[in-house]
């Protein structure tokens, strides 16, 4: 189960750590080199989220079509040469394939938690796959080593996430596919609440990600500390959530992740506002899919990991839009980050316990 894991978590990786994250990285240089305001940076952010959210909504039935294993490896390495191209020609396209991109990620992350889960991952096993996202933070701060435009910045990112591909494919032979719907697969209202929480996380956690390079200084060494602390997720928080429950480990995993992200850590400590920011950002998801197993019967998972993707997704896209607003109106990164803590804020408020 182990080496599975930990092939499949090179997706997310790929996908999404340089796919999405390291975006962040190259948002300065565009600004620079193309000219960009803050609220249009926010838009090529929303642009890959939108097309996340619509990856998520049809995932379920598109991967449960082609197989889950196939569409999992075409997903990864078709957004290959989407990442080369984005900073070839200009704004325009850019939003274009910022969007064609954020679909492919949808279908690989969601297909690759499938998977895992029809292997029955452990709490440990689904949060190493979930912290393989921490491995692209990781190793994005060094593909941007000595880049100067955004043409290169995307050629090296593209680069990146196919030699991971590459690596992720051994695992292609050990996977199975999940099990297929059944009838009355199960009433998703008892995660209702989850999803309102996850949508509210992800519009927050994307917006301290889109623009915490142009808030802080030092951004290699927070770019480092956030992948590095990610890659323990499953080690700290896999644990705590298999004895305290989905549920209750979801409100502590959003309570960490609500501090870290306050602007006056992220200024003054950087380094500890990415340590605890990047141990719990991916423990969200871990903490989620616990509940999954345990509201809902197995058939139904694949379905609530591409509901809830969806709502995630939603949140994504209006996030960065959102927190670039606020920048805009400050004149400053600041501005966002404070607009990112608001939004994990209300996220953490939904959970509240009742009674």
């Amino acid at each position: 189960m182990g080496t599975r894991a930990l092939l499949l978590a090179l997706g997310p990786a790929a996908a999404l750590g340089l796919g999405r994250f390291a975006y962040a990285l190259a948002l300065p240089l565009m600004l620079q080199a193309w000219g960009l305001s803050y609220a249009q940076g926010g838009l090529l952010g929303s642009a890959n989220t939108l097309g996340y959210l619509l990856g998520a909504l049809v995932s379920h039935r598109l991967l449960g079509r082609v197989g889950y294993r196939k569409g999992f490896f075409l997903a990864l390495f078709l957004q290959v040469p989407l990442l080369g191209l984005t900073g070839a020609f200009g704004y325009a396209p850019a939003l274009a394939l910022r969007l064609l991109q954020g679909v492919l990620g949808a279908w690989v992350f969601v297909g690759g938690a499938a998977l895992l889960m029809a292997l029955g991952g452990s709490g440990r096993a689904l949060g190493a796959y979930y912290g393989g996202v921490g491995l692209g933070l990781l190793l994005s701060p060094w593909l941007f080593l000595g880049v100067r435009d955004p043409l290169e910045a995307w050629v090296r990112l593209g680069l990146g996430a196919g030699v991971l591909g590459l690596l992720a494919l051994p695992a292609l032979p050990l996977l199975q596919e999940p099990p297929p719907p059944a009838r009355g697969e199960g009433n998703l209202r008892p995660i209702g609440r989850l999803l309102l929480a996850y949508g509210l996380y992800g519009a927050g956690y994307i917006g301290y990600m889109t623009f915490v390079t142009t808030a802080v200084e030092s951004w290699t060494l927070l770019f480092t500390l956030l992948g590095a602390s990610a890659l323990l997720t499953g080690v700290v928080w896999g644990p705590w959530v298999e004895r305290v429950g989905g549920r209750r480990g979801l409100f502590h995993v959003l309570l960490v992740l609500f501090l870290g992200s306050l602007p006056p850590l992220a200024q003054k400590l950087p380094a500890l506002s990415a340590l605890l920011f990047g141990l719990s950002f991916l423990g969200v998801i871990t903490a989620l899919t616990q509940a999954f197993r345990a509201l809902l019967p197995p058939s139904a998972w694949p379905g609530a990991m591409g509901l809830s993707t969806a709502a995630f997704a939603l949140g994504q896209a209006l996030g960065p839009a959102v927190a670039g607003f606020f920048a805009e109106m400050a004149g400053q990164g600041e501005g966002a980050l404070w607009a990112a803590s608001a939004l994990l804020l209300l996220a953490l408020l939904s959970l509240w316990p009742r009674g």
